[in-house]
C-alpha cells in the first residue's frame, strides 16, 4: 500500500467517523499511532455483509447457481446470439462507420442513463422488482430490434435496451453487496462477469447461423425469447431486501447520507472506475468488431468466430480471477490486467498504423482480450467492497454511472478518433485510459479485500 499524507488521513478519519463507516470509534484524544491504524480501515469491507450470516450467500451454491449464475447466463447467450448481427445491421442501413458506431453507443449511453435511477428504484422498492423488470423491457426491445424500420428506432431501441440491461446488473450487485461476505464477493461477482463470456461462447456461432440462415433481424428475435426466459429464475428465487433497509423499532436508526458524503471519502476510487469505464468501453462495445468489419471486410459469421474464439480465451481466466482476488486480494488481477491491456493496444496501434495484416490484428486482439479477461468483476468487487450499508443503491448507483459513464465515452471518442485522426490514434487512447488504471492502482489504491 502506498504511503497516505497525513493530512488525508487525518481528514478521511473524520469524515469516516461521522458517517459510521469504521467498524469502532476512535478517540479523538488518540495519539498519532491511532490515526496511522485507521489508514489500514478506511473504506475496507468488514469480514461479514450487512446480511445476517444465516443469510449470507456463499459463491457455490445451488441459491447462488440458480439466481445469480443462470440467469446472467441465459442473458449472456441471448446478447451473444445479437452480437454478430449488430455491426452487419448497423451497416446494412448504408452508414458510415462513425455514424454505425451509434447504434453501439446508443447501448451503452443507455447503461449510464439507467444507473442513478435503477439505485434509487433499488433503494425505494427493492431489488427483486427492479431484476425482474430489467429482462422483460429487454426482451420487449429486441423484439423492436427486429421490426426497426430505420436508423433513428434501431438507435432507440438500442437505448432502451441499455438501460433494461442496467437495471438487471444493479440489482444483482446490489444483492452480492448486501448478502455476501467479503471473502466471497470476488467469486461471485468474477463468476457473474465469467457467465457473459460463457454465453458468448456459443451465442456468436449461433447468431452469425441465424443471419445467415434467415436474415439479421433473426437474432435479436432469439434474444427476446432468451430474455423472457430469463425472468423465470428473478422471479422465483430472487430474495429482497427491505426498501431504504428501513429500521425497525428495535435497531437505531441511520442517517441518510448525502451524494457528497458518499463520494467524498471514495472520490479514487471512482477516479479509477471512470478511467476503467474509458478503457474498457470500446472494446465491450464490440467497436473492435465493428473496425475489423470494415478494415478487414468480415462478415456476420467471420465475426461471430472472432468473438466465440475470444469468450473461450478469457472464459477460463475470469473464473480464476475471481479466486484469486478473494485468496489474495483485488489488486493482484487487477494491475497486471490494466497494464497488459494498455500494452496490448499500443501494439493495436502499430498494427493499424503500419497496416498490417488480418492475422496480426487477430493475434493482438485475442492478447488484449486475455488481459481485460484478468480485470474482469474487479472494478464491480471494489465497489461492493466499499459500498456504505445505509447508501448501498445510491452508491452502486453512483459507481456504475461514473463506470458506464465512461464506458460510453470510450466508444464515442474511439469512433471520433478513428474518423477524424484514423484507427491508429483510436487504440492508443484506450492504452492511455488503462495506463492511467494502473498508475492509480498502484500509487493511490489500497487493497478492499477483509483481512481474513
Amino acid at each position: 500500500m502506498s504511503a497516505t499524507p497525513a493530512c488525508w488521513s487525518t481528514t478521511s478519519l473524520l469524515i469516516l467517523r461521522r458517517e459510521n463507516l469504521l467498524a469502532t470509534d476512535i478517540d479523538p484524544r488518540d495519539d498519532d499511532a491511532a490515526v496511522a491504524e485507521s489508514e489500514t480501515k478506511t473504506l475496507r469491507p468488514s469480514e461479514a455483509s450487512s446480511a445476517p450470516d444465516s443469510a449470507q450467500e456463499r459463491a457455490v451454491s445451488w441459491r447462488a447457481f440458480f439466481s445469480t449464475y443462470l440467469p446472467a447466463l441465459i442473458l449472456a447467450l441471448g446478447t451473444g446470439v445479437a452480437l454478430p448481427a449488430i455491426p452487419a445491421l448497423a451497416r446494412s442501413f448504408d452508414v458510415s462507420f462513425g455514424v454505425a458506431s451509434g447504434v453501439l453507443i446508443a447501448f451503452l449511453i443507455g447503461n449510464v442513463a439507467g444507473t442513478v435511477p435503477s439505485g434509487w428504484l433499488i433503494d425505494r422498492f427493492g431489488r427483486r422488482r427492479v431484476m425482474i423488470a430489467g429482462p422483460l423491457i429487454t426482451a420487449v426491445t429486441a423484439f423492436m430490434v427486429a421490426g426497426a424500420g430505420t436508423f433513428g428506432e434501431l438507435l432507440v431501441y438500442r437505448f432502451v435496451g441499455g438501460f433494461a440491461a442496467q437495471m438487471w446488473l444493479m440489482s444483482r450487485l446490489a444483492a452480492i453487496s448486501h448478502g455476501a461476505a467479503a471473502n466471497q464477493r470476488g467469486r461471485q461477482v468474477s463468476w457473474m462477469f465469467g457467465m457473459d463470456h460463457t454465453g458468448k461462447v456459443a451465442g456468436p456461432l449461433v447468431g452469425g447461423f441465424l443471419a445467415a440462415q434467415w436474415g439479421l433481424r433473426a437474432p435479436f428475435v432469439a434474444y427476446g425469447i432468451l430474455a423472457l426466459v430469463a425472468l423465470a429464475p428473478a422471479f422465483f428465487l430472487a430474495h429482497d431486501t427491505p426498501s431504504l433497509e428501513r429500521p425497525t423499532s428495535t435497531s437505531p436508526s441511520r442517517a441518510k447520507l448525502t451524494i457528497r458524503e458518499i463520494v467524498s471519502p471514495r472520490l479514487v476510487y471512482f477516479g479509477v472506475a471512470l478511467f476503467a469505464g474509458l478503457a474498457r468501453g470500446p472494446v465491450q462495445a464490440d467497436l473492435l468488431h465493428l473496425y475489423a468489419a470494415f478494415n478487414y471486410d468480415l462478415d456476420a459469421q467471420q465475426i461471430g468466430y472472432m468473438a466465440t474464439g475470444a469468450a473461450v480465451l478469457s472464459l477460463p481466466i475470469g473464473f480464476l480471477a475471481g479466486w484469486l482476488m478473494d485468496r489474495f486480494g483485488r489488486k493482484v488481477t487487477m494491475v497486471p490486467g490494466f497494464v497488459g491491456v494498455s500494452l496490448a493496444m499500443v501494439a493495436l496501434a502499430l498494427s493499424a498504423f503500419l497496416q498490417l495484416s488480418l492475422f496480426w490484428y487477430v493475434v493482438l486482439f485475442l492478447i488484449g482480450i486475455t488481459a481485460q479477461a484478468l480485470t474482469g468483476g474487479s472494478i464491480q468487487t471494489v465497489g461492493a467492497d466499499v459500498a456504505p450499508p445505509e447508501a448501498r443503491g445510491m452508491f452502486l448507483g453512483l459507481w456504475r454511472f461514473t463506470g458506464t459513464g465512461g464506458s460510453a465515452i470510450g466508444p464515442l471518442v474511439f469512433a471520433v478518433l478513428a474518423e477524424t485522426a484514423g484507427y491508429g490514434f483510436s487504440f492508443l487512447f484506450i492504452a492511455a485510459s488503462a495506463g492511467v488504471v494502473g498508475h492509480l492502482l498502484i500509487r493511490f489504491i489500497p487493497e478492499t479485500r477483509a483481512a481474513r
